[in-house]
């Protein structure tokens, strides 16, 4: 059985949250009418924008959308 005294807890939880590389959400534009369907999470060290072909609901096709700011 283990025991973990209170300080030992917050020093787990501080080293778990510093290893947590996550961006914010980041809203994927598609390039024909400018609209925002869909959000992704993003990895802090991809230094390139996501691109994908998805399906836009505005166009009623699928299209490119791109990575926005």
């Amino acid at each position: 059985m283990i025991f973990l005294t209170f300080p030992t807890f917050f020093d787990t939880v501080i080293k778990a949250s510093e290893m947590i590389n996550m961006k914010g959400k980041v809203a994927l534009i598609c390039q024909e009418c400018l609209s925002r369907n869909y959000e992704i999470k993003k990895q802090e060290h991809r230094s390139t924008r996501f691109e994908a072909t998805k399906y836009c609901n505005k166009c009623k096709k699928h299209t490119l959308h791109k990575e926005g700011k």
